[in-house]
């Protein structure tokens, strides 16, 4: 199975070439003006297609270069996961033993402990 971001990565390239798509429809249509041309038709929201393009593509660009690297570097590794899910479940395996709730209620015993002592003397 692939990872996350493989996904992520069609899916900012199909939005990607869409977006150009209708970037390059606006201007034949005159509704995004490149030259000083006649700019009776222009519309300012068919900027917005090729701002949009060029966000898309970066995050694209971005993804795919930082799919040799390090898990955990890249500034969306908190949110895409580029592992492949072997290795997420063995991460995630190794973090949730790391996390055992045996460690947790030990510790919160030790906690109460703690406080009975403190309000045990208190009340002596």
């Amino acid at each position: 199975m692939e990872s996350p971001s493989s996904r992520l990565r069609r899916v900012l390239g199909g939005l990607c070439v869409a977006l150009l798509f209708l970037t390059a429809l606006s201007i034949e249509d005159g509704s995004l003006v490149v030259t000083d041309e006649d700019s009776s038709n222009s519309d300012d929201l068919a900027m917005a297609f090729p701002i949009l393009a060029g966000i898309f593509g970066l995050l694209y660009l971005s993804i795919t270069r930082a799919g040799a690297g390090e898990y955990g570097r890249h500034f969306m590794d908190r949110w895409i996961s580029r592992e492949s899910e072997e290795e997420m479940t063995s991460r995630l395996r190794v973090e949730q033993d790391e996390a055992s709730v045996d460690e947790m209620g030990t510790a919160w015993a030790e906690l109460e402990k703690g406080h009975l002592e403190e309000s045990l003397g208190e009340e002596e």
